[in-house]
């Protein structure tokens, strides 16, 4: 057996790696680094190589996806070879164990000729390793871009959805997270001295402007590129936050433009717990009274949570504040470890 695993989630705007030593006898290590896959996809496989050199590699690798997604590619069948062919590119002797959506490892082989079995399949990784620790809660873990809300019933993954599209039916997947979000796509007015104003449908701010300005997030936290291509501190979050209603900083106040964060804030917490709603409806007297909030937007998911009067657990308080934000990609290094530990066994 090896004596360290890597688990990988590789998403179109960012990849996490998590590396651990296959008895599991040491906390896992934390890699992170934001990638726009779809503006450079050919330099994937030299960006994969260079974070295993950052984390240690390992000869045992599982993987999670949502990269196929990605509009560099023309189906997802597209998307999932290219990112398994990445992994064989950069490490050719290494053995590769993809995540399906059904909870099993696959190998590449496998997914040549099931490909749609593993897209999207990372919330399923963090919901099996969660429902370990929570056997009746509702993961709510917002990420830079999306919300995951998953149910877990008597130990076991109670999703409906099993592919975006039906997620997105169900309420088990919201496209709004705490850093990429347009702005725009977020709300359509604001208020602004007394009244509401539409908004520009312009990529001027995005959350992780809302965020920086109310103070959720330090500049630290602001991982994804700024719309404008400038700085990440508080004032520059600020001016693209005015520019929604194509004002700038020496047209509004500082109090405007607080205005028009807390309004955009309060709308994505409701747009989040919308989807929990939805998806508590249908659980019925099976719904869960404790919500699990996770990833980079915890403080959202916690906040959507609240406004339902459920009971919150931060997922970092049982695996660790940064492992917590790269849940999926703890959760398959973690997984695989145990299918190798049994196999060996």
């Amino acid at each position: 057996m090896a004596d360290a695993i890597l688990g990988w989630d590789v998403g179109g705007a960012n990849i996490k790696l998590a590396r651990l030593d296959a008895d599991r006898s040491r906390a896992l290590l934390i890699v992170e680094r934001p990638f726009p896959l779809w503006r450079e996809c050919d330099r994937l496989p030299s960006v994969l190589a260079a974070l295993a050199e950052r984390a240690g590699s390992a000869p045992v690798m599982g993987v999670t996806m949502t990269a196929e997604l990605a509009d560099c590619f023309a189906t997802k069948r597209e998307g999932v070879a290219f990112v398994v062919r990445a992994f064989e590119t950069a490490f050719p002797g290494a053995a590769l164990f993809i995540y399906g959506v059904d909870g099993r490892f696959r190998s590449a082989v496998q997914v040549r000729e099931q490909p749609h079995d593993v897209a999207a399949a990372n919330w399923m990784a963090t919901a099996t390793l969660v429902a370990r620790v929570a056997p009746h809660a509702l993961i709510v873990d917002v990420g830079s871009t999306t919300t995951d809300i998953i149910p877990i019933v008597a130990g076991r993954v109670a999703a409906e959805g099993s592919d975006d599209p039906s997620r997105l039916r169900s309420g088990e997947l919201v496209y709004t997270g705490c850093l990429r979000t347009p702005v725009a796509a977020i709300v359509r007015t604001v208020p602004l001295h007394g009244a509401r104003c539409r908004v520009a449908a312009e990529h001027f701010a995005i959350a992780a402007d809302v965020y920086r300005w109310l103070g959720p997030i330090a500049e630290a936290d602001y991982t994804c590129e700024t719309p404008d291509g400038r700085g990440r501190s508080a004032a520059e979050a600020g001016a693209r936050l005015a520019r929604v209603v194509c004002a700038d900083q020496e047209q509004l106040a500082g109090a405007d433009i607080t205005a028009i964060a807390d309004h955009v804030a309060r709308t994505q917490t409701r747009q989040i717990a919308h989807g929990v709603r939805q998806v508590m409806r249908r659980l019925r007297s099976r719904r869960p009274a404790l919500a699990i909030v996770a990833g980079s937007g915890a403080f959202l998911a916690r906040a959507a949570a609240e406004t339902l009067d459920l009971a919150t657990r931060d997922l970092a308080d049982d695996l660790g504040p940064d492992a917590a934000r790269a849940a999926p990609a703890a959760a398959v290094a973690r997984l695989l470890a145990e299918l190798m530990m049994s196999s060996s066994g």
